[in-house]
């Protein structure tokens, strides 16, 4: 019964934990898309200056801390440094690499300034973000970012979930907390029937014998 019960949870929260980020994993496009406020992620904003092209690149990425084989999704701001506003209608690539693969993203139409792709990265550690802003002769900037994918230790039994955040991490203990509590209730209930069960035909049998 014992092994049941835990079986049962262990295949909830497993559960939850692949709806989330299935739920959170879109397509790869190679078309740029409006991301909104590129600025405003949890990472740190990295910025590309090139004064010869009067442009700049913003650069960051989400989620803070990108999971191996889950999509993490680069946003880039391209911005105009003549009068500080988005620049329009421009081609871009990108390249991700960490020195030994590559992965590219190419043909992306970028009417606003504003343009992201989503990737999963293979493995942890340090890898480069290399983006290339072409628009017409006048533009033709390259510039490259960094991505750190922290080390993802393997599950254990006192760790099953090692890439959950900590909100995941509450969310589950209180599943399993209510799930745990209501399987105790069912056993002690099942146990107690059993009992009255076995003491009523122990009865009968010694009446009949009586």
């Amino acid at each position: 019964m014992i092994f049941l019960v835990l079986f049962f949870v262990m295949t909830v929260a497993t559960v939850l934990i692949i709806d989330k980020g299935f739920n959170n994993a879109l397509p790869s496009t190679t078309f740029a898309q409006s991301s909104g406020n590129v600025t405003s992620s949890l990472n740190k904003t990295q910025e590309w200056i090139s004064q010869k092209d009067g442009v700049k690149i913003l650069f960051t990425y989400q989620p803070e801390r990108p999971v191996i084989d889950t999509f993490t999704k680069l946003e880039f701001r391209v911005i105009n440094l003549t009068n500080d506003e988005n620049l329009k209608d421009f081609d871009a690539r990108v390249v991700v690499t960490n020195g030994q693969r590559l992965f590219k993203f190419e043909n992306i139409t970028v009417p606003d300034g504003d343009f992201s792709v989503e990737y999963l990265f293979p493995d942890d550690g340090t890898h480069q973000v290399i983006a290339r802003v072409d628009k017409d002769a006048a533009v033709q900037v390259l510039a490259s970012f960094n991505v750190f994918v922290p080390h993802q230790a393997p599950p254990s039994l006192l760790n099953p979930f090692p890439n959950a955040s900590a909100s995941e991490i509450e969310s589950i203990t209180r599943l399993l907390t209510v799930v745990i509590s209501f399987a105790i209730i069912i056993a002690v209930v099942i146990m107690l029937r059993k009992g009255k069960g076995r003491n009523k035909k122990r009865r009968q049998r010694l009446g009949y014998y009586e």
